[in-house]
């Protein structure tokens, strides 16, 4: 049987990850490679042959850089639906090395690949914020439906190197005429969602092209504490209807 008629694991969603040294050496006997045609690798260890499935990526802001830069670059003409992820997505959680071990199992990916709707992709459940059950506001916790939750206090920034925003509060403002300041932050942690276009195009394209620049002031290999910033904000970015400020229109 030829590839052409192999039917593909994901069927109709366009899929974009961010690798560094997490898929094999040889592309084909990547997960990525076996279970669609339709990709975009963003290579940031630049160990692939640039092809239209393979982009050389600078390594700044982790993935969440290259969700920023994808829908910038392709503002005009976005798939309908976007599944955006690390590599690394469906490793053992607890791997030690390479680092950032999975957020999802391979048999819940399969489960959410094909959604056209807003999906995070993790499956971190009770057992992740059992340590913080009996404190009286836990630092992290698990919404009713699944969505993890953490203490909205930017913890995180206190241990990263930052310059434009120093929390996550500060930076909705910055963004938001009137954002709703939560004590909870819902986000899927390791970034990974499926996007639909009509959820991205909500914002304009000078919208993204203003919060990329937060990610590019640290162009080392080592992620700026803005990063991580965005990682919690996603959740909220692609789901709320606030009003914009201007210089974000």
């Amino acid at each position: 049987t030829t590839r052409s008629t192999v039917m593909k694991v994901i069927e109709s969603n366009f899929l974009v990850v961010s690798d560094y040294n997490w898929l094999p050496e040889n592309l084909e006997d990547s997960w990525v490679h076996k279970w669609t045609d339709n990709y975009l690798i963003y290579d940031r260890a630049h160990r692939f042959q640039e092809s239209d499935r393979v982009k050389h990526q600078i390594n700044v802001g982790q993935n969440i850089f290259d969700i920023f830069y994808f829908i910038i670059d392709n503002y005009d003409n976005l798939p309908a639906t976007t599944i955006f992820c690390r590599g690394c997505l469906m490793f053992p959680k607890g791997r030690k090395k390479p680092l950032s071990s999975g957020n999802c199992s391979e048999e819940n990916v399969l489960k959410l690949i094909n959604n056209k709707t807003f999906t995070e992709i993790h499956d971190l459940g009770p057992e992740v914020h059992a340590r913080y059950v009996n404190q009286p506001v836990p630092a992290s916790k698990m919404a009713p439906d699944g969505g993890y939750l953490e203490m909205n206090n930017s913890w995180y920034m206190n241990h990263l190197q930052w310059r434009h925003f120093g929390n996550v509060n500060a930076f909705m403002k910055d963004i938001y005429v009137n954002p709703e300041i939560n004590t909870y932050i819902r986000f899927s942690p390791g970034g990974n969602y499926i996007i639909p276009k009509e959820n991205i195009l909500r914002y304009s394209k000078n919208f993204y092209k203003q919060i990329i620049k937060i990610l590019c002031w640290r162009p080392t290999g080592e992620a700026p504490g803005e990063a991580h910033m965005l990682e919690r904000a996603l959740y909220t970015i692609f789901t709320c209807d606030w009003e914009v400020n201007p210089k974000y229109k």
